[in-house]
């Protein structure tokens, strides 16, 4: 990996875990080897962070953070309804593949999903960072468009927000598990293009004509 010279030791630091992390697991990577990839002393790799594990969970911590920043508050996605549901979902759809389009976040999400088998921290946050808190979103803006008379109320807002965000997951377990790296250079367009498909599905089957 290429480190670039005007970062901080902190910052290589963090960069080089993400490559290491991504290529070899957590597990499968040491202090030491990260020190040598950074090019410091293993002993230096102490005065930024206290254990390998601190590394790990600033990791977990720069993910979440990056992709809730620019979530669309309820207050706003009401508006973005009005215009039309088309409208709403791919101005969300195109904020999500332009942020796991960015070389770190996609080294972040195959860490997360490998680790995810054995690692009981990282097992922990996609249950609660990952999963739960989408499928909370995405059953309060079914219960808005319920309000706004868009959707039929005879469906649970959070069967439908399963329904809709588990397919997503699964794209992105079929990309960086099974097909990993095969099919890397065309991911983002089929994500994008499959999940457009699957939301239309969904929408269509439960939309007020």
């Amino acid at each position: 990996m290429l480190v670039d010279d005007d970062m901080t030791t902190k910052e290589k630091i963090f960069d080089v875990s993400i490559d290491l992390f991504s290529q070899y697991g957590y597990d499968g990577v040491s202090i030491r080897q990260i020190a040598g990839e950074v090019g410091i002393k293993e002993s230096s790799i102490y005065n930024h962070y206290p254990s390998k594990e601190s590394i790990i969970d600033e990791i977990l911590n720069y993910y979440i953070q990056e992709m809730t920043k620019e979530e669309i508050p309820l207050a706003q996605a009401s508006k973005n309804l009005d215009v039309s549901f088309e409208y709403f979902y791919k101005a969300g759809l195109d904020l999500y593949i332009s942020k796991l389009s960015e070389d770190k976040m996609m080294k972040i999400t195959r860490i997360i999903l490998i680790e995810s088998y054995h690692n009981e921290k990282i097992k922990d946050f996609v249950k609660v960072a990952i999963i739960e808190h989408a499928i909370r979103g995405w059953s309060e803006l079914f219960d808005l468009m319920k309000e706004k008379n868009l959707i039929n109320n005879d469906y649970e807002s959070v069967q439908l927000a399963r329904s809709f965000y588990y397919y997503g997951l699964f794209l992105l377990i079929e990309h960086f598990i099974i097909n990993y790296p095969e099919d890397d250079e065309e991911f983002l367009a089929t994500l994008a293009k499959k999940s457009q498909q699957h939301m239309e599905l969904i929408y269509n089957s439960v939309k007020i004509e």
